[in-house]
């Protein structure tokens, strides 16, 4: 990773830290799953195999709490890799999770996730060369929610994807495989209501 990319975490972790640590000391008694419903935009780093280097990228997500401890997620990123001269590939995740929370009744819940995606990818190179792809990919990994105030928490995951391979992408179920794997990083602020 770039030293401007540490550059750039150190900032946000310390913009989260100084907003985060005000309202966690003298805030209200507030716990994971008091709200129905949230919505927020947020950041996701990954790096794919083959690539020399990971990137950041922007997208939202939004929560259905079915109970305190279980939640629905949804969400959609865009990302963007440029590989110089007139060669660029778009995608477009758009993942479903589900959500179990180990302490839902405090302000601050670890939380297990898993889930599948469908990863919408558009190559253009030279040439005039188009290539349009989907992709299915399930997840699993685990996260931490924290509740800053009554209607605003913070959260941050990790999650292992496996990607189908773009080989086997018109293969029957069984014969399917999914190479594309890697690690995603993920931070979101949710609005709740």
């Amino acid at each position: 990773m770039k030293k401007r990319n540490f550059k750039l975490i150190g900032y946000i972790v310390g913009a989260v830290l100084f907003l985060a640590v005000p309202m966690l000391v003298f805030g209200e008694n507030l716990s994971i799953g008091s709200k129905l419903f949230s919505i927020g935009p947020g950041v996701t780093y990954s790096r794919p195999n083959d690539a020399d280097n990971g990137k950041w990228f922007g997208g939202v997500q939004a929560r259905l709490h079915l109970s305190p401890s279980l939640a629905i997620e949804g969400s959609i990123a865009y990302r963007l890799h440029d590989f110089g001269y007139h060669t660029t590939i778009r995608t477009y995740p758009v993942q479903l999770s589900l959500l179990g929370y180990i302490m839902p009744s405090e302000r601050w819940s670890p939380f297990l996730i898993g889930g599948a995606g469908w990863y919408y990818t558009r190559v253009r190179g030279p040439v005039g060369y188009s290539n349009t792809a989907s992709r299915f990919g399930v997840h699993a990994g685990g996260g931490l929610e924290v509740m800053l105030n009554e209607f605003v928490s913070l959260d941050g995951s990790c999650r292992y994807v496996w990607l189908e391979s773009v080989t086997s992408r018109d293969a029957n179920a069984l014969d399917k495989t999914f190479r594309d794997s890697g690690p995603m990083f993920t931070m979101a602020i949710n609005f709740l209501f």
